[in-house]
């Protein structure tokens, strides 16, 4: 059993706050024993290793079985946000299963276990929905950081699936136009 004491020390010695939300994810992985998956601005941060910085810890996980573990490390529940100021650390648990494809998560390996994170591909596709329907504005430079860099890399079947899921295929097509993919990558 990890305690608060050992968690304060290893975020402690991590400066680099990506680095922190992956060692943070690991550890409340292991204590939970739940599928935790780093989803929204804070695997968009891990991607873009800190060139977006979210306000807190986006997850999808076991609700109950986080909850217990942020419980006995410390953090105050404030509704939907568990804190632990001292750490600054939030943390959100936005729904208990990943709601993209579960096998579309990939998995990091930290010094602490395992974590999964949300791929890029509905990342990106979903800061576009939120640019579109909802008038995000910060949604497409979000957007733009992770076509800049990982574009070569995503999987466009899955990626203009998901486009067209989500009603974004010609914000897509702006993308592809603007600053078009070197190689593209099909599985």
């Amino acid at each position: 059993m990890t305690t608060a004491d050992q968690v304060g020390r290893i975020l402690a010695s991590t400066p680099e706050r990506h680095n922190r939300i992956l060692y943070f994810a690991a550890l409340l992985t292991r204590e939970s024993e739940s599928d935790v998956v780093v989803v929204g601005g804070s695997a968009i941060e891990i991607y873009t290793r800190g060139g977006y910085v979210s306000g807190d810890i986006d997850v999808r996980a076991d609700r109950s079985a986080v909850h217990r573990v942020l419980a006995r490390w410390g953090f105050e529940d404030h509704g939907r946000l568990w804190i632990r100021k001292d750490w600054e650390i939030a943390i959100d648990v936005v729904g208990d299963r990943y709601s993209g494809d579960p096998y579309r998560a990939t998995t990091v390996s930290t010094p602490y276990g395992p974590v999964r994170i949300a791929v890029v591909e509905d990342l990106f596709v979903k800061r576009l929905a939120s640019a579109k329907h909802w008038r995000v504005r910060s949604a497409l430079n979000e957007a733009d950081l992770l076509w800049r860099d990982y574009r070569n890399e995503m999987d466009v079947a899955y990626l203009d699936r998901q486009a067209r899921a989500y009603d974004v295929v010609d914000l897509l097509a702006e993308f592809r136009k603007r600053v078009p993919p070197v190689g593209l990558r099909r599985e």
